[in-house]
């Protein structure tokens, strides 16, 4: 694979497929019933104020590289780095508390970050995700490993000081499996590959009735390999990849939605292993594909009210050889009867669609709303204070800085773009190059010319002037005031312009 030449080449035919849980096949996936943790993004008011970003705001942004995770005092324990929490929560400007038995909290205004001890479930905002490693003591202290830290935690708490660099554009939808290989199959005969195609192309439909370009793997019964996947979605030039799968287990009461993300170089994924771990080409990636994937597990789960079975890491061929962010979906269990008679009816399918066409869009809410912040935090206080009435005098400088300091915006905040309004008709189907579907919005009609103005009628004479009082003396310049801080508005799971549209 060449990515730095731009190009990704295609594996020859007939190659045989490589071992699941290395990445070959989906067969593997670890049917446990553990759970783990993601964080609840603060979302947008409305897919007006989504697109309008999404669509209208074209800054040139260098993508924010904060150093305030790598700068913290790192202890290094059977070849793993861990950073203490405590040093964690300060440099968020939060406390850690220990409230009692295995919880660990870092608890602010805007945050809420439970860990267990000695365990890797993790709870941020009410959601699910895995850490690498446990949580483990070290020298006394509570420690998370430093690529959960970085790549994990920060990414969740600020979004935005990692996505200011990443696109908004285009998604690339793969529907898992197809031709060949049906994937599995419930007891009533139902195949994942007709069901997870069936969603794409509702999903497909919403995000390009929202203005975004769709690029499918595939729009019908179609075998790919895996190692071509991520092949067509670069060719079809996306900023983002979701593939699409159902689930099974040997136990026919496991049951859920869970998502998963490439696992940090030198980590195992969520179901174990052993042996080397080396780096891959997504691995670039690991800061975005994870505030991608919580994004879709939140939406996902809010909107099935399925079992949020959380964030998970794995090293799957389609997601540790996408040059681009990218994140697995299991949508279900088709082993439980449950969730395989939910997932025969078309009425569910379009609810899980809607749910993965919400988690991305509200991916790429985030993704311009830190090109607009150009990577500014979000100021909290502890949970525990009361918002104070007049801004306070900035604190001394502490080490470690909680966050970087804010940039000046207030030219680019005021030119804020109008909301977009996505068309009515049908997207149309066009075909890409290289024979991928491509699903883009219908092109605008064409506008009536403007009528000529009339012709300029000569203003009467001018009065004669009358004598004008002395002007006012100009107000005294007001006292310059601190940006204040911004605080995310509250958040909707749920798109009233997704929700209200037929299947």
């Amino acid at each position: 694979m060449d990515f730095m030449a731009g190009r990704i080449r295609i594996p020859p035919a007939g190659r045989k497929q490589m071992p699941a849980e290395t990445g070959g096949g989906k067969d593997c996936l670890w049917r446990g019933g553990a759970v783990g943790c993601a964080l609840h993004m603060h979302g947008w008011r409305s897919i007006g104020r989504i697109l309008a970003l999404a669509l209208g705001v074209g800054l040139a942004v260098p993508a924010v590289a904060p150093a305030q995770v790598r700068t913290l005092k790192a202890v290094a324990v059977a070849g793993k780095r861990y950073v203490a929490l405590k040093d964690l929560a300060a440099m968020y400007g939060l406390p850690l508390t220990t409230p009692g038995g295995k919880a660990l909290l870092i608890r602010g205004q805007y945050t809420s970050l439970q860990f267990t001890a000695d365990g890797r479930e993790a709870m941020l905002n009410g959601s699910k995700v895995w850490l690498h490693v446990p949580v483990i003591k070290v020298r006394g202290h509570w420690s998370l490993s430093d690529a959960d830290a970085q790549f994990v935690v920060d990414p969740l708490v600020r979004p935005s000081a990692y996505l200011g660099a990443r696109g908004a554009r285009t998604v690339v939808l793969d529907a898992g499996h197809g031709g060949k290989d049906p994937g599995t199959t419930s007891r009533t005969g139902l195949k994942e590959k007709d069901l997870v195609l069936d969603i794409a192309l509702r999903a497909r439909a919403h995000l390009a009735a929202a203005g975004l370009r769709v690029v499918l793997t595939r729009d019908r019964d179609r075998f790919w390999e895996l190692e071509d996947r991520p092949y067509l979605a670069a060719r079809g030039g996306g900023d983002v990849f979701v593939s699409l799968h159902l689930n099974a287990a040997a136990s026919r009461s496991v049951q859920g939605i869970e998502t998963f993300v490439t696992a940090a170089a030198n980590y195992p994924p969520t179901a174990g292993g052993t042996g080397r771990f080396p780096a891959v080409p997504n691995n670039q990636f690991n800061h975005s594909s994870h505030v991608l994937g919580n994004q879709l597990q939140r939406a996902l789960v809010g909107i099935t009210r399925a079992e949020d079975r959380g964030l998970k890491h794995a090293r799957f061929a389609v997601l540790r050889n996408s040059a681009m962010p990218a994140a697995l979906v299991e949508c279900g269990f088709l082993s439980n009867a449950q969730e395989a008679q939910k997932l025969a009816t078309p009425s569910y399918r379009e609810t899980a669609a809607l749910g993965i066409a919400q988690g991305i869009l509200n991916y790429f809410a985030l993704v311009n709303r830190a090109k607009v912040e150009l990577g500014a935090p979000v100021q909290q206080r502890p949970a525990q204070m009361a918002a104070p009435l007049a801004p306070a005098p900035a604190p001394p400088p502490v080490a470690p800085v909680p966050m970087a300091a804010r940039a000046a915006a207030t030219s680019i905040v005021a030119a804020a773009p109008a909301p977009y309004a996505a068309p009515p008709a049908v997207p149309v189907l066009v075909q890409a190059p290289s024979g991928v579907p491509v699903a883009a919005p219908p092109s605008a009609a064409a506008v009536p010319p403007v009528a000529p103005a009339p012709a300029a009628v000569p203003a009467p004479a001018p009065a004669p002037a009358v004598q004008a009082p002395p002007p006012a003396p100009p107000p005294a310049p007001a006292t310059a005031r601190p940006l204040p801080a911004i605080a995310p508005p509250p958040s909707k799971l749920l798109n009233p312009n997704l929700v209200n549209r037929s299947p």
